[in-house]
């Protein structure tokens, strides 16, 4: 249960840290893509599997669909920017 628990902190830290380069260079949305997921699964699993801590569960699922949802977000708006440089190229 420890290396769970150890890995899980390696993640969260190094989710964390890209998540703030992101953010310093004004992508927000893609800092959100990055840390939200991993919050919510984080929050997740300290809700345990077996169901003990349901509403911490729901909390961290509701986080990680926020941070998916944030991800195609800003995956549109990177292609739709790229599909209007495209179309004043031309």
């Amino acid at each position: 249960m420890r290396i769970v628990i150890a890995f899980m902190a390696l993640v969260f830290v190094l989710g964390l840290c890209s998540a703030v380069v992101k953010a310093r260079k004004g992508q927000w949305w893609e800092a959100g893509s990055v840390f939200l997921p991993i919050l919510g699964i984080g929050l997740s699993m300290l809700g345990d599997v077996r169901w003990k801590n349901l509403p911490l569960f729901w909390v961290g699922f509701a986080l990680a669909l926020a941070g998916f949802g944030a991800e195609g977000y800003s995956y549109w708006r990177t292609r739709a920017a790229k599909r209007a440089q495209e179309q004043a190229s031309r």
